[in-house]
């Protein structure tokens, strides 16, 4: 595994007091993150330090991952519609997308924003677009951001050598199943959907 080859180190994010030093110094091959996190490289690490994003690995192959994001909300009753709409054309505007994305590192969520040289031409960007294609939605539950970390607390220990691969996916199972307990209850109860 890419810990017993000592590819990675058998640490947590929190035990890295700072990612940028330590990935520039080789303490670790690879960072998983987003395209947020861009702009630190971009500014944090020497310019002669050589780098490059790629999308998730699956068993074989391209993997999948979930997408995130936001939404524009506007609010029926709000007092300030007018303004608001404003706001969400100019925000939805694909040159306002592509220059969003050179200042934050957020992805453009409008297809035709991705054609802008600014992001067409950032091979940095380009394993995002690639990722975004092949994303699978979430489980639609309140609990999921919850099942998450649980799953991320069993896979730190298994790294650890707690828990062996088969161990950790049924200690996550079981605890998932534990998170779903009331919501099954309450769909039972007919309060909940």
């Amino acid at each position: 595994s890419l810990f017993d080859e000592g590819l990675a180190p058998v640490a947590s994010s929190t035990q890295i007091s700072n990612v940028w030093t330590e990935f520039e110094r080789g303490w670790f091959s690879f960072y998983f993150s987003g395209p947020w996190t861009i702009g630190e490289f971009k500014d944090r690490l020497k310019p002669e330090t050589r780098w490059m994003t790629s999308g998730v690995p699956g068993p074989d192959g391209p993997g999948a991952s979930a997408p995130g994001g936001s939404s524009l909300v506007v609010y029926r009753h709000s007092p300030h519609q007018a303004a608001a709409w404003k706001l969400v054309r100019y925000l939805s505007d694909p040159a306002v997308q592509a220059r969003f994305n050179v200042i934050t590192g957020d992805l453009p969520a409008r297809q035709s924003a991705w054609a802008a040289p600014a992001v067409a031409e950032d091979p940095y960007i380009a394993a995002f677009k690639g990722q975004l294609s092949r994303a699978k939605a979430v489980p639609k539950v309140p609990e999921w951001e919850r099942i998450v970390t649980e799953m991320q607390i069993v896979a730190e220990r298994m790294v650890r050598g707690e828990f062996t691969p088969r161990a950790a996916a049924a200690e996550i199972d079981r605890r998932a199943d534990r998170l779903l307990e009331k919501r099954r209850w309450m769909i039972e109860q007919g309060r909940a959907v």
